[in-house]
């Protein structure tokens, strides 16, 4: 296991429930700092921003692609209803 070769170990709590429509909500879209992904991210808001105009999006930037960000974790789970996580190409 990855635990007995050094790594910290953690407890699985699955994907948050889905949600029945985007409309009137607010999505985040999260740039992880992988090549393209910021370009990935501004693509898909330009798409909602011109095809669901109900759904209120915004690019956001993972601090650190390689370690958690957690002030970015809490502003999501505070102020969105839905993330979606782009890691580029």
């Amino acid at each position: 296991s990855l635990v007995e070769l050094g790594a910290p170990s953690s407890t699985a709590r699955g994907m948050a429930p889905g949600l029945d429509s985007l409309e009137g909500k607010k999505v985040f879209l999260v740039d992880v700092g992988f090549a393209n992904s910021d370009n990935f991210m501004a693509r898909l808001h330009e798409w909602f921003e011109g095809n669901q105009p109900s759904i209120d999006t915004e690019v956001v930037r993972w601090r650190d692609q390689h370690a958690p960000d957690p002030e970015l974790c809490e502003r999501i789970k505070a102020d969105g209803d839905a993330a979606i996580i782009g890691v580029g190409t």
